[in-house]
């Protein structure tokens, strides 16, 4: 454990004189914790301001993955975790909670070049149906001028190149693999059948298609799209930052672009939070403006107390609630909870111990 010692001013000349050394201070206790990529960036930062706030613990934060957060959690090598997903197996035997405490989209990065000028790309301008979409997720629409991508295009149409579209996704575990699939089974149940962590297996025949390339975190997701032209994927806002992404049509008929005030206005109006902190989501929600592919993401904590630092936990995911969600959520590309998951999270956090 580290020490540090500490010589008061006045008296640094008589105590190096007479030989005397300043009592220790106290170490902050470590509260590690970790899991979800999709939140990884807001939660990296909240852990930074938190210790810096104040001295009897630091807190750490891995990005590992919401399964891997989830089975370290169980282990105990995690205090806390955070993930996207609810567990399917493997849950703690001890007490436990979710508790949302962020929000934000997945996004469909675009690295495609117009058809009539390389030299610009139009990622950005591509709208999207949600069929449309779930077959170029599946792999059934496998060019970017296909006509059901032209339809849904009609002002950009002769933009649109005859490029193959390779599809990037996340490989292993993942909550936002689950989010998006939740999405794609209420819209294309028949192409998209298996709700889970695991993407492999969850394409349509139980296999990637054949052009799909896979990365094991949101980051490296990004990575493979800005690596090849033609290539989509789905990430986090945070880690698309100002890249190309597509408009997604909501159930309104809007296309929408992602945006923490799009996911906002979207996540304001998932009321359905359950006693276990876990929210069902309304993926056909009608709300103008709103973006349709919004999550929550979900704290894991212990209310046995007996488990390490448990004053520690509580503290910290207070502080994401009241303050560092409301003043730094949206500038790293994420939503503040609020209202009612707001409230129901704020009173699981008193459970902590």
């Amino acid at each position: 454990m580290r020490r540090t010692l500490t010589l008061v001013a006045s008296t640094a000349v008589i105590a190096a004189t007479v030989g005397l050394a300043a009592p220790a201070a106290s170490a902050a206790e470590t509260v590690p914790g970790g899991g979800a990529s999709f939140p990884a960036a807001f939660m990296q930062q909240c852990a930074a301001d938190y210790n810096g706030s104040q001295s009897n613990f630091t807190v750490t934060y891995t990005s590992t993955g919401s399964g891997t957060g989830k089975g370290n959690f169980t282990k105990g090598t995690f205090v806390y975790a955070q993930t996207d997903s609810a567990y399917s197996s493997g849950a703690p035997t001890f007490g436990w909670e979710y508790i949302p405490n962020v929000g934000g989209a997945i996004t469909f990065p675009i690295n495609l070049k117009n058809a009539k000028d390389p030299t610009k790309t139009i990622g950005s301008s591509i709208q999207l149906k949600q069929v449309t979409l779930a077959k170029i997720m599946a792999g059934i629409i496998t060019m970017w001028n296909d006509k059901e991508i032209v339809n849904d295009n009609p002002r950009i149409a002769k933009n649109l190149p005859a490029t193959p579209i390779t599809v990037a996704y996340r490989s292993g575990a993942s909550g936002t693999t689950n989010n998006l699939l939740q999405y794609l089974n209420a819209w294309a149940p028949t192409i998209w059948s298996k709700v889970q962590d695991d993407m492999s297996t969850a394409f349509p025949g139980g296999t990637p298609p054949a052009s799909s390339v896979s990365a094991k975190d949101n980051a490296g997701v990004m990575a493979l799209v800005i690596a090849k032209e033609g290539t989509i994927g789905y990430v986090d806002l945070g880690d698309t930052k100002d890249y190309p992404k597509a408009r997604i049509q909501n159930a309104n008929g809007e296309f929408i672009a992602p945006s923490s005030a799009s996911a906002a206005k979207n996540l304001a109006n998932q009321t359905n939070v359950g006693a276990d902190g876990l929210v069902t989501l309304d993926y056909k929600i009608k709300v103008a403006g709103a973006y349709p592919m919004s999550i929550f993401s979900y704290a894991l904590a212990r209310t046995d107390g007996k488990g390490p630092n448990g004053l520690g936990v509580r503290q910290f995911v207070d502080y994401v609630l009241a303050k560092c969600g409301p003043s730094r959520a949206a500038s790293l590309g994420y939503v503040p909870v609020g209202g009612k998951v707001l409230a129901k999270a704020r009173e699981l956090a008193q459970l902590i111990k």
